[in-house]
């Protein structure tokens, strides 16, 4: 077999985005070798273990019951000059029997030799996915599993779980698993998900209390007040710098009454979802549970729900009770609103 016209002989994958390089390499690795021909003709190396001068060796090496060589380099971006130079000569006059794949975080000492790796072969950038892109990713995911998912529901995943595609995949394949043999997820369907994530944030704490569910609101409360920490995200780390979560906590949940109110006020003066997110600067998934936490409290409760965040900061602050209790406190009336009600 000759090898195929649509392979390069070269190709230098980087950035940041580790799961879409690992990606393109499976599908470099299928294109090239069989899985009976890997044994003889797969070759992993390390650009902070090993030399240019190795590399150049096997890559010149033909093939054995195969048409093609197939050698990765990861860390290419970690060879130092002297490396870089050995293996110029081969990537100007390369094996058409072999498919060298280099990838790295950055370009590193390759970039000025980008143009010349591109006259033979191919260079692929893989930048962080953000935004609408993330999104569209999202969407485009679930459509390969033979699934629909609105954009709302995509933004809802992407809040509860993190940018990291690895965990958006998991988390799509949980939710693909869960809905059985439904063609459209709704965002219904990926609550579940929040509900498995393991690390509990801030904004889990107010959507607990949003929806008045005092056990989990608790759980999370104590944990935070037990690390001395909470984090925003699922996938960030608790800074190793512990800071009372206090303040923070308190504000959060004084800030989502107010998000929950003006949400109510909106409704009540006929505003549709779109206008009342660019309003709001929320994503629409957000603004539709405000909505429907809303329906739990009355306007008075939402206020009362509001000073009493003021009084607990002010009594804090002022060592006026002490402080686990006091947080304890304000969550218990918080998710029981009916008992301050005037």
């Amino acid at each position: 077999m000759k090898p195929r016209s649509d392979i390069y002989p070269i190709y230098f994958l980087y950035g940041p985005e580790d799961y879409l390089i690992d990606e393109e390499i499976r599908r470099l690795m299928n294109q090239t070798l069989s899985l009976k021909e890997r044994g003889l003709n797969l070759h992993l190396f390390n650009g902070e273990e090993h030399s240019g001068q190795e590399i150049v060796q096997t890559a010149q090496t033909l093939p054995m019951f195969s048409p093609y060589r197939f050698v990765l380099v990861r860390g290419a971006d970690q060879f130092d000059e002297e490396n870089v130079e050995a293996l110029l000569p081969y990537i100007r006059n390369p094996s058409p029997n072999t498919c060298l794949t280099m990838c790295g975080q950055t370009p590193g000492q390759w970039k000025r030799y980008q143009k010349e790796i591109e006259k033979i072969g191919k260079v692929i950038e893989y930048p962080r996915l953000k935004g609408r892109g993330l999104v569209s990713w999202v969407r485009k995911r679930m459509e390969e599993k033979g699934k629909s998912i609105s954009e709302e529901s995509a933004g809802y995943l992407i809040e509860v779980v993190g940018d990291h595609l690895q965990d958006l995949d998991n988390g799509l394949e949980k939710v693909f698993l869960s809905v059985g043999g439904k063609k459209k997820i709704e965002l219904s369907d990926m609550e579940g998900v929040a509900s498995e994530a393991k690390v509990s944030t801030v904004f889990d704490l107010t959507d607990a209390i949003g929806r008045q569910n005092l056990e989990k609101a608790l759980t999370i409360l104590e944990k935070a007040l037990e690390l001395k920490a909470i984090p925003f995200k699922k996938e960030e780390p608790l800074p190793k710098r512990k800071d009372d979560p206090v303040p923070l906590l308190v504000g959060m949940m004084s800030k989502h009454y107010w998000n929950i109110w003006r949400v109510k006020e909106m409704t009540s003066s006929r505003k549709n979802l779109e206008e009342m997110a660019k309003a709001l600067r929320m994503q629409a998934w957000n603004v539709t549970k405000l909505m429907e936490q809303g329906r739990s409290f009355s306007e008075a409760s939402l206020r009362e729900g509001i000073l009493k965040c003021h009084q607990t900061d002010l009594a804090v602050k002022t060592g006026r009770g002490t402080k686990n209790l006091l947080m304890e406190k304000l969550v218990i009336d918080l998710c029981r609103p009916k008992k301050f009600l005037g």
